[in-house]
């Protein structure tokens, strides 16, 4: 469930919602019996999807992020224990600004949320800014693929210095790629150089609002496996409609489960050629 934080700018997310973990508890049990209906019988593991560091429009030196401690500094007692306590995962989404991967991700091990195996890092390229642009996400940003390995390798080196007995996911969303190329920056520079690490899980997630056939036939391009060999895991973000939100910024109509997971084709006849591992609600 993605957004700012519970009770907070709903606008942003589904999460922002909901007032605590229990309202989210609810919530999730019906999208939980949706999807164990149709994704093969695995298990259903919730996901609180923070965004930990928030783009903002700004101008001087600063990075145009504003962090999450900025609303609420016990981000641990507040999110990660509670959701630790139920067996659930915290995934930190930080949209970059003018700031970078390397950068987003020391600064989260440097304020000791890491530590805790249950919290996991999204990379949000979108808003990464560009040189002399005060507005994240106008144009829309990119990141290189030495910047995804570059983190996936400070990830696997601290999993092995602090013991931690998994992997960590890494995240990287995205609705821009080359074997899309429809005019969207390829949000993923040199994507075909992107490698797997022994102790990351990396999810490329198919981000982006649309109708059910350009959703299925982008996610089918951005995370083909004969295009970029690395690709393990693959995430859909689905845009339900959200009444706080006028701009008509959600996915009309949204993915059903059974098209998610390829049980069912979409109006145009596209289908899910391999069902997702993430999905993200937002």
């Amino acid at each position: 469930m993605y957004g700012r934080a519970f009770g907070v700018a709903p606008i942003l997310g589904r999460l922002g919602s909901y007032q605590n973990f229990t309202d989210m508890a609810k919530d999730v049990a019906g999208f939980s019996d949706q999807i164990k209906a149709v994704n093969g019988g695995k298990p259903v593991l919730p996901m609180v999807h923070l965004i930990y560091a928030l783009a903002m429009p700004c101008s001087g030196n600063g990075d145009c992020l504003f962090y999450l401690e900025g609303q609420d500094p016990n981000l641990v007692d507040d999110y990660i224990k509670p959701a630790q306590q139920r067996g659930w995962l915290v995934l930190l989404d930080t949209q970059l600004g003018r700031s970078d991967p390397v950068t987003q991700v020391n600064r989260m091990i440097a304020e000791g949320y890491l530590k805790y195996d249950n919290v996991e890092v999204a990379l949000d390229p979108e808003f990464h800014s560009v040189p002399g642009h005060d507005r994240p996400g106008i144009p829309i940003g990119t990141i290189t693929a030495a910047q995804v390995n570059q983190v996936q390798q400070i990830l696997d080196d601290y999993v092995q210095k602090e013991h931690l007995p998994h992997r960590k996911i890494l995240m990287v969303h995205q609705f821009g790629d080359k074997m899309v190329n429809d005019g969207v920056p390829f949000m993923i520079q040199d994507k075909d150089q992107v490698k797997d690490y022994p102790n990351v899980d990396l999810v490329i997630d198919a981000d982006g609002v649309g109708g059910p056939d350009a959703k299925v036939t982008k996610y089918d391009k951005m995370t083909d496996s004969t295009a970029y060999p690395f690709i393990d895991y693959r995430g859909i973000k689905i845009f339900l409609p959200n009444p706080y939100e006028q701009a008509g910024h959600y996915d009309k109509p949204p993915l059903t489960f059974r098209q998610v997971f390829g049980l069912d084709p979409t109006p145009g006849k596209a289908r899910m050629s391999v069902p997702p591992d993430v999905v993200i609600i937002a």
